[in-house]
C-alpha cells in the first residue's frame, strides 16, 4: 500500500517545471529556515543573505537530483551548508587566510532570560567571535562536524582546528560568565 504524496511535492513539481510562482513561494517557506544555518557561519544578515541566493539557486538547478529518499529540510541545508563553505573556502583562498578582526565584547551584553542567556544573545556573541573560530564552533557544535572533518573541510589541520575551538569556547565563556556579573551586579 503505498503512502500518499507528501503535500511538497506539487510545488516541487512547480518548481521543477521552472514556475516563478512556486519557486517565489517556496523560497519563502524555506528561507526562514536555511538563513540561520547561512548566520551561523558569516555572522552578519547582510553576508547571509547573498549566500542563501546563491544557495536557493544552487537548490533550484538541483531539484532534478532530489530524489525524496531523506527529509527535504536535510537536504536543503546541506546545499546551503556546502554553499557557505564553498564561499569561505573561496574567499580565504583569494585571502591567503583568514584575517583575524579586532575582538572586543561589548561592554554590556543585554540578557533576556534570569538565568540563560536568550538564542538571540548567543547569536549576537557568535557574530562577535572572529570568522575563524566561529566557523570551527559551529561546524562542531551546530553540525557535530569532527575536527577531522573540519580540517579536511577548511584545509587546516586537525591540532589548529582543536585550537580554534578551545579559543572560542574560551572567549564565549567570558562574555557568558561578564554578562552574568553584569546582571548580578544590577
Amino acid at each position: 500500500m503505498a503512502s500518499p504524496p507528501s503535500p511538497i511535492d506539487p510545488l516541487l513539481a512547480a518548481c521543477q517545471r521552472g514556475e516563478l510562482r512556486a519557486q517565489e513561494t517556496f523560497y519563502r517557506r524555506y528561507f526562514p529556515l536555511l538563513l540561520p544555518i547561512c548566520q551561523r557561519y558569516l555572522g552578519s544578515r547582510e553576508r547571509s543573505v547573498p549566500l542563501l541566493n546563491a544557495a536557493m539557486l544552487r537548490i533550484f538547478q538541483s531539484l532534478d537530483d532530489y530524489r525524496e529518499e531523506g527529509k527535504l529540510e536535510g537536504w536543503l541545508i546541506t546545499i546551503t551548508r556546502r554553499t557557505v563553505l564553498n564561499h569561505l573556502r573561496d574567499e580565504a583562498r583569494s585571502q591567503r587566510r583568514l584575517a583575524a578582526r579586532d575582538f572586543s565584547w561589548p561592554a554590556t551584553v543585554h540578557n533576556h532570560a534570569l538565568d540563560t542567556l536568550a538564542v538571540a544573545d548567543i547569536l549576537r556573541l557568535l557574530d562577535r567571535l572572529p570568522d575563524h573560530l566561529r566557523l570551527v564552533f559551529s561546524l562542531t557544535v551546530f553540525d557535530a562536524y569532527t575536527h577531522a572533518e573540519i580540517a579536511a573541510e577548511l584545509g587546516i589541520t586537525e591540532t589548529a582546528s582543536r585550537w580554534r575551538l578551545k579559543q572560542a569556547r574560551s572567549l564565549l565563556q567570558a562574555a557568558y560568565q561578564a554578562t552574568h556579573q553584569h546582571k548580578l551586579g544590577s
